[in-house]
């Protein structure tokens, strides 16, 4: 369980309290500038806040060593460079933690990186050069390297951006069956994905919260024109969220 307490940081977000429950997959949502990579990146450790504290498991993040926050965690950010020519199956070993990563010719590694490879659709382009992929392939393969590590709690900053709407809709099928062994947190703004796979939503605005908690509690008219400044119709039975549109021109 992840508990944000009073979590502030200069220009960014105000007082964010909350709880993010263990074994879901929670979407983190808002307009651009409303705070969803600066509070993806202070639950993976790697922004301090101003004021504020964040628990992992009741123990404060601050005082997680970066050796267990490593194995506690695997963080995707957006539009992440890979600078080394590297092929597509060096890079999801990446993420592979000791013993393999020590192991690079053993079996076991080989076995691990091309399962996880099958599972996101990226098992053809093992042999062919990262640099070499186009966006999406590039998408798919670094969730990959996250997934490999098999870290209890995958945070993922707009993960299905890049990609057409078969893997939008693929990949978010992917994250949704890691549950209820891990935890999973991601940045999205594709409201229809959002409302049909997430169990939980934190609705930021203006660096607060606007609601949070059960994504259909959360995903209402009301709140989404809050945040978006849309109209939308909601279908909750069949758990779509469709004709939108500009609420005010």
């Amino acid at each position: 369980m992840i508990k944000l307490e009073h979590l502030s940081f200069p220009y960014a977000l105000e007082d964010i309290t909350c709880t993010l429950t263990q074994g879901k997959l929670i979407g983190i949502m808002g307009a651009n500038g409303a705070g969803k990579s600066t509070l993806l990146k202070a639950i993976a450790g790697i922004l301090t806040p101003k004021s504020g504290q964040i628990w992992l498991n009741n123990r404060k993040l601050s005082g997680i060593s970066p050796q267990q926050k490593s194995r506690q965690l695997a963080y995707l950010a957006q539009n992440i460079q890979i600078h080394w020519d590297l092929s597509t199956y060096d890079v999801i070993a990446l993420g592979l933690l000791p013993p393999y990563s020590n192991l690079s010719s053993h079996n076991k590694e080989q076995q691990k990186v091309r399962s996880v490879a099958e599972k996101f659709a990226v098992a053809p382009l093992l042999d062919k050069p990262f640099k070499q992929l186009s966006g999406g392939e590039k998408a798919r393969v670094q969730l990959a390297r996250c997934c490999i590590k098999e870290a209890p709690l995958l945070l993922a900053d707009e993960p299905i951006a890049p990609l057409d709407p078969y893997y939008q809709i693929d990949i978010m099928q992917q994250l949704k069956a890691l549950m209820p062994d891990r935890t999973c947190v991601i940045a999205i703004h594709h409201l229809s994905l959002a409302y049909r796979f997430c169990d939980e939503v934190i609705l930021l605005g203006g660096g607060k919260i606007i609601a949070s908690g059960a994504t259909q509690s959360v995903l209402t008219e009301d709140n989404l024109a809050a945040a978006f400044g849309i109209r939308a119709q909601i279908d909750p039975l069949r758990r779509e969220i469709f004709a939108v549109e500009k609420s005010v021109d």
